[in-house]
C-alpha cells in the first residue's frame, strides 16, 4: 500500500474536485474518492478467493473468467499492454457498463450495440483512490484504452488535475444529433486506471452489489472465512449512481419453510421471456422450470413439496445465476 506521504498530493487534486459545485451538489459527489471496477458475481468470488484482481489476460491465461463480459469486437482493437492490465474507471456508469450490466434476454442481446458484452449480476469493488494512483506501477488516461492509439498514459497529480472532469464525470442524456461530440463524451465517460497484470485487494474499500438478494447470493458463495472477513464491507444498494437498473435482476428472495417469494425489478426493459430454473436442495434435489418465464407480473411465488427447515436455493435465468442462498428455519427449538 502506498504511504500517507505518497497519496497526499493525488488527495489534494481529488479533494479540490470534489469540492466544485458541479461535483459537490450533485450524485458525483462522492465519485473522486474511488477507483471502481465491475465484474459478475461469479467472477467476483474468484477475486476474493484469490486475493487479487488479475488483468484479463492473466486470467483468461490461469482460467479465471467463469463470465466474459467484455466484448470480442472492442477486445480486438484492445492493445495488448492494456489488457495485461487490471483496469479501474473514474465513475461508475461508463458507457461500457451500460451495454452490458444485467440479465438481457435473447430479444435485448439481439438489439444490443454488443451483443456479447453480458455482465448478468454485476458487483462493484470500489478502491480508495488516492492510493490506486499513487502505486509505482499505476497510470491513467483520459479516455477509453479500448482502441489501438488515440490516448496518453499519464502519470502526474499535475496531470490529473488537468483531466477533462466534466467530460469524464458527464452524467446526462447524450446528443447523438452532433455524433462528433457525443462520440467524445463517451469515449471520456471511459477513462481509466491501468496497473499492470494484478492488483491485490489492499486498497479495496466497499463491495457494492445491487440488491438484497444479490448481497445474500454474494455471502452465500464466498466460503466463511472470506464471507466473516468481508461482510462488514459488502453493501446492497439500490442507488441509481452505481447501476442503470435497465434488466432484469432479483430485488428480494423471501424464503420460509415452504415457500419461495422472488421479487424482479419491475425497473427491467428486458422483460423476456427467459428459462427460470429454480432449484431447491434439501437431501435431494427439486427442480423447477419455466421456459418461457416473462415479465410482468414481477413476483413468482413456488410452493415447495414439503416443509423444510432448511434448505438450499439457486435460481438461473437462461443459466444465469442470479440468485443462491441458504435457508435455515430458526424458529424452531432445536
Amino acid at each position: 500500500m502506498p504511504s500517507h506521504s505518497d497519496s497526499t498530493s493525488w488527495s489534494a487534486v481529488l479533494k479540490r474536485l470534489a469540492q466544485e459545485a458541479w461535483v459537490r451538489d450533485s450524485e458525483r459527489r462522492w465519485w473522486p474518492q474511488y477507483a471502481f471496477h465491475y465484474t459478475d458475481i461469479r467472477n467476483a468470488i474468484s477475486i476474493l478467493k484469490d486475493g487479487k484482481l488479475l488483468s484479463r489476460y492473466q486470467a483468461e491465461k490461469e482460467g479465471k473468467i467463469a463470465v466474459s463480459s467484455g466484448s470480442t469486437e472492442v477486445l480486438a482493437g484492445t492493445d495488448l499492454n492494456v489488457r495485461d492490465s487490471v483496469r479501474l474507471y473514474f465513475r461508475p456508469k461508463t458507457p461500457t457498463q451500460y451495454h452490458a450490466e444485467g440479465v438481457h434476454s435473447q430479444q435485448s442481446l439481439a438489439q444490443s450495440r454488443f451483443p456479447d458484452a453480458h455482465c448478468p449480476v454485476p458487483v462493484f469493488f470500489l478502491f480508495d483512490l488516492p492510493e490506486i494512483l499513487a502505486l509505482p506501477d499505476s497510470y491513467f488516461s483520459d479516455r477509453t484504452l479500448a482502441s489501438h492509439g488515440g490516448y496518453q498514459l499519464l502519470k502526474s497529480p499535475q496531470e490529473l488535475q488537468n483531466l477533462p472532469w466534466t467530460k469524464i464525470y458527464h452524467n446526462q442524456w447524450i446528443d447523438w444529433s452532433d455524433s462528433e461530440s457525443a462520440r467524445e463524451i463517451v469515449a471520456h465517460r471511459n477513462a481509466e486506471i491501468i496497473i499492470p497484470r494484478e492488483l491485490d485487494l489492499t486498497s479495496l474499500k466497499y463491495i457494492y452489489c445491487r440488491s438484497e438478494a444479490e448481497k445474500e447470493t454474494l455471502l452465500s458463495l464466498l466460503p466463511s472465512d472470506l464471507r466473516l472477513r468481508y461482510q462488514n464491507r459488502i453493501i446492497a444498494s439500490n442507488r441509481s449512481e452505481l447501476y442503470f437498473r435497465h434488466r432484469t435482476f432479483i430485488e428480494r428472495a423471501l424464503l420460509d419453510s415452504s415457500h419461495i417469494h422472488l421479487q424482479f425489478s419491475p425497473e427491467t426493459r428486458a422483460p423476456g421471456p427467459f428459462c427460470l430454473r429454480l432449484e431447491v436442495t434439501a437431501g435431494q434435489t427439486f427442480a423447477q422450470e419455466i421456459p418461457h418465464f416473462s415479465m410482468p407480473p414481477y413476483e413468482y411465488t413456488i410452493s415447495l413439496p414439503h416443509t423444510f427447515s432448511r434448505y438450499q436455493i439457486r435460481v438461473t435465468l437462461d443459466n444465469h445465476l442470479v440468485y443462491d442462498n441458504t435457508f435455515t428455519d430458526t424458529s424452531l427449538p432445536f
